[in-house]
């Protein structure tokens, strides 16, 4: 059943556009390599830190767009769902107009608890060809891209589900938790565009 999401949210999206994974280039079985980065209290997180997960969820979020202020409770629901030793989620803001205190008040305002890491000209961004918020990578142990695309299907500009019909994230993480290959290895992302340097 669908049903019309905010004034506010539908207006905003009216400057988003709809960026689908055909005519780019797979970003499946792309190795990342690590990285480190500040936090949103000015600490260096390292990705390395995360070796030992078997799944690792690289979230791309901005402060001001619609959609990932929805995702970003979404992503924390996630990540206790799948909090355990194996599954870590960690979120990424590449905005040049997001400071780090605004990446703070976004993670206290959404009650996040994973890291959130600010990527000063968007040099990380640009190493995962990440394109939108929210846009999403799931990583495996060796930090290879196994999943890439949305969250789910329950919000996307112009409009909204009354609950996700597909959740492919979720779906990933437990397909790539059971030693399976993923089922759907990419999807289109909607959102707003990385505010790039």
């Amino acid at each position: 059943m669908f049903h019309r999401i905010t004034p506010l949210l539908a207006l905003a999206c009216l400057t988003f556009h709809f960026q689908t994974a055909v005519g780019k280039e797979s970003n499946i079985g792309k190795k990342i390599t690590p990285f480190t980065l500040d936090n949103c209290y000015g600490r260096a997180v390292s990705l390395d830190e995360l070796a030992g997960k078997q799944a690792i969820v690289v979230a791309f979020l901005g402060t001001e767009c619609p959609l990932a202020k929805l995702y970003g409770p979404r992503l924390e629901k996630l990540q206790q769902t799948f909090g355990t030793d194996d599954v870590a989620v960690i979120g990424i803001n590449s905005n040049k107009q997001d400071s780090l205190t605004e990446v703070l008040a976004y993670s206290r305002r959404h009650e996040i608890s994973f890291q959130m890491l600010k990527d000063l000209g968007n040099k990380i961004a640009d190493a995962f060809a990440a394109e939108r918020t929210p846009e999403v990578f799931l990583l495996d142990s060796n930090f290879t891209v196994r999943y890439h695309g949305r969250i789910d299907d329950q919000y996307y500009v112009g409009g909204s589900r009354a609950r996700p019909e597909v959740s492919e994230l979720s779906d990933a993480i437990k397909q790539l938790l059971a030693g399976k290959d993923i089922t759907i290895p990419e999807t289109p992302v909607e959102g707003c565009h990385i505010g790039r340097v």
